[in-house]
Order: C-alpha cells, then sequence, then structure tokens
C-alpha cells in the first residue's frame, strides 16, 4: 500500500508540473549612466506630407492661399540621434526657429497646425 500512495503521489507531483513552459526573460535594467546622450545632432528644415503634392518644406497660415504674401511659414528643428542600448537608435525633434517667408506661387501648400503657430500681435 506505501508503494501505491508513492507512486500516486509521484504520478500527481508530475500532473502539476506545467509542461512546454516558455520561461519569460527577466527584463534588463537601465543603469544610470550606461545610456549615452545624444551622439549626433543637426538641423532639419521641417516637412508636411501633403497626398498631392508629396513632402513640402512650408505650410500656410491661412485656408485661402495668397501667393506672393507674408503668410507661409518655414520651421527649422534640431534633431537627435540617441543610442538605447535595448531599442536602438531613437530619434527626438526640437523646434528651434519659425520664419516667415513670402506664399511661393504654385499649387496650395498644407495649412500650419494651431500649435505651431506664433501667436498674433
Amino acid at each position: 500500500m506505501a508503494a501505491a500512495l508513492a507512486g500516486s503521489i509521484l504520478t500527481a507531483g508530475h500532473t502539476l508540473a506545467a509542461p512546454n513552459v516558455t520561461p519569460i526573460p527577466a527584463p534588463v535594467p537601465i543603469v544610470p549612466g550606461t545610456v549615452p546622450g545624444p551622439s549626433y545632432c543637426w538641423l532639419d528644415v521641417r516637412l508636411f506630407n501633403t497626398l498631392r503634392l508629396g513632402p513640402v518644406p512650408f505650410c500656410r497660415r491661412h485656408l485661402r492661399y495668397r501667393p506672393g504674401a507674408l503668410e507661409c511659414y518655414q520651421f527649422l528643428d534640431q534633431v537627435c540621434a540617441t543610442a538605447f542600448p535595448n531599442s536602438g537608435w531613437v530619434q527626438s525633434r526640437s523646434p528651434i526657429s519659425t520664419q516667415v517667408i513670402v506664399c511661393p506661387a504654385g499649387p496650395d501648400p498644407p495649412v500650419c497646425r494651431a500649435l505651431d503657430l506664433p501667436a498674433l500681435p
């Protein structure tokens, strides 16, 4: 009887174990000081994507487009590429300047986002 009891305990213990369980790797902690700062930075003109024209390097303030008017804006951003050990290279953009330019003749550019435009006097 003791042998039968020991056999049933071993069998029960075997069925409780989960077969084919893939262990989940522990996350790799990022230790302060191991993530480098921006590796390199450059200045870039912000592009606005349009369906008809593709990327355009400026936008317009008003819905009505008037070529020759000082109502178009061009934005200059600083782009930095930073290396992270777990995710690779990450790019970040920071606005540097906003320039008012003469709206060129041609197809209508996209309308600027209200958040990007400077306040009117």
